[in-house]
């Protein structure tokens, strides 16, 4: 009530082209955390989960690389802030404890992300040419972030906001800091260079002239949107 009262006051006093924009406050969880180490007093904080999605082959979304960072509560937690960790020592860190429960959020984490990078391939596919930036204009790769709370008594994953090149830049210092500890090589690297090659692929054919001999049927069709929608010029000789 007293939102909705604040917002009718302000609307009286606005010019015609003027309006109001209200966004919801979502708290971050807060969970039993484990004994300090030092009789220090412990600052509340909030978890920030960076996520990177990339178009993989059939343009499927597949998430890369996940990377948390920590910050004061009351402030948002904002991308170079901190330094990356993993998303399982963060959740032990955040007092989640249970093994099956941390594996069931990044399992949630890694559905809310991907069908992120869908609805956006969807909205992009429904684009003009001229509206996307281009003809083979697309996104590629995609940052979401997500907060960590708690939404009756249960854990959810929050949508922040989705972004390209923060996202990226936090989970690339997150893999260079693993190599620098001795962790192995993650995905990350990889899904990134398929996507690369990819659209490296497909600029090298568009505009190409096929000539298709005995194409095959009802069941090859797939063929033809895929030649359409990398720019090949298809000629067919029947006999």
């Amino acid at each position: 009530a007293a939102v909705a009262q604040a917002v009718g006051a302000r609307l009286r006093g606005l010019r015609e082209e003027d309006s109001v924009l209200l966004e919801a406050l979502v708290p971050t969880a807060r969970l039993p955390a484990p004994p300090p180490r030092s009789p220090a007093p412990r600052l509340p904080v909030a978890l920030r989960i960076c996520t990177l999605v990339c178009r993989s082959w059939g343009d499927r979304p597949q998430l890369c690389q996940v990377a948390c960072g920590v910050g004061r509560a009351e402030a948002p937690v904002r991308h170079g802030a901190a330094l990356p960790q993993g998303l399982d020592s963060s959740l032990q860190q955040w007092g989640v404890v249970a093994s099956g429960q941390r594996q069931a959020l990044a399992t949630r984490l890694r559905g809310a992300a991907e069908a992120a990078m869908a609805a956006l391939l969807a909205a992009e596919a429904e684009l003009s040419p001229q509206q996307r930036g281009g003809t083979r204009a697309h996104t590629d790769l995609l940052g979401v972030d997500f907060l960590l709370a708690c939404v009756d008594d249960a854990l959810e994953l929050v949508a922040l906001s989705a972004n390209s090149q923060r996202c990226l830049e936090t989970c690339l210092l997150a893999e260079a800091m693993g190599r620098a500890m001795g962790e192995p090589h993650g995905d990350l690297p990889r899904l990134l260079a398929e996507a690369l090659l990819h659209r490296a692929q497909c600029h090298l054919v568009e505009g190409k002239d096929i000539l298709l001999i005995g194409a095959g049927g009802v069941s090859k069709s797939f063929v033809w949107e895929a030649a359409r929608d990398y720019g090949l010029r298809v000629r067919r000789l029947c006999h």
